[in-house]
């Protein structure tokens, strides 16, 4: 198991741009060129517990807000990875917005990723990045984008999708996640730079050592 130590810190890079931007895709990849080196903490897995909420309260609940995640336990368990101790993670059910009783591991590695829309808004989290990226993508790609993941993977009807966007996802994009990309070490506009991927797992090579796969 790769661990962490003072003598050999680990990176932590933080993902961040508005829902449906692409940060999972970018996470991916550079997962994948850097296989069993690299951990990912996606700040969606730290919503508050909701379960208790009727309906009619639910519906009225702003999960873009920064208040609706647990920033605080996200950063303990950031601070146990990069300490070389591997944590267990939440895993959170948006059908019923809830939290679930079973965790995920997550083990130590070098390259930690912090992928979030809100992960630049809170200095408690880019204090302790080592670099981050914030990504550029058009409105409307965006909204199909979410569609898509809402009804495939997340068990959320069209109707509730495009209400929630309206009503918070589009507003809080403008007043938290937008602004926070002033942040971020680089902005990538997805749509018309297709190397920047290339280049940042280029920057990490240099940064862990070693080779990265194709």
């Amino acid at each position: 198991m790769a661990r962490n130590s003072p003598d050999r810190p680990c990176v932590v890079l933080g993902v961040a741009g508005g829902s449906g931007s692409g940060k999972s895709w970018l996470a991916k990849k550079i997962a994948d060129a850097f296989p069993g080196r690299t951990a990912v903490l996606c700040h969606d897995w730290y919503y508050r517990h909701n379960g208790h909420l009727d309906r009619a309260r639910s519906r009225r609940f702003n999960f873009d807000h920064p208040s609706a995640l647990e920033t605080a336990l996200l950063c303990r368990q950031l601070d146990e990875l990069m300490a070389g101790r591997a944590v267990d993670a939440p895993v959170y059910d948006y059908a019923t917005h809830s939290r679930r009783q079973d965790t995920r591991r997550v083990e130590p590695r070098p390259l930690i990723i912090l992928d979030g829309i809100l992960v630049l808004c809170e200095k408690s989290l880019r204090e302790r990045m080592s670099m981050s990226a914030f990504i550029e993508t058009p409105d409307d790609i965006r909204l199909l984008r979410r569609v898509r993941r809402d009804c495939a993977e997340r068990r959320v009807d069209l109707e509730e999708t495009l209400r929630m966007y309206e009503r918070f996802v589009r507003p809080m994009h403008k007043r938290y996640v937008e602004p926070s990309a002033r942040h971020a070490t680089w902005i990538w506009s997805q749509l018309e730079d297709p190397t920047f991927p290339g280049l940042l797992i280029k920057n990490l090579k240099r940064r862990l050592g070693g080779k990265a796969s194709a």
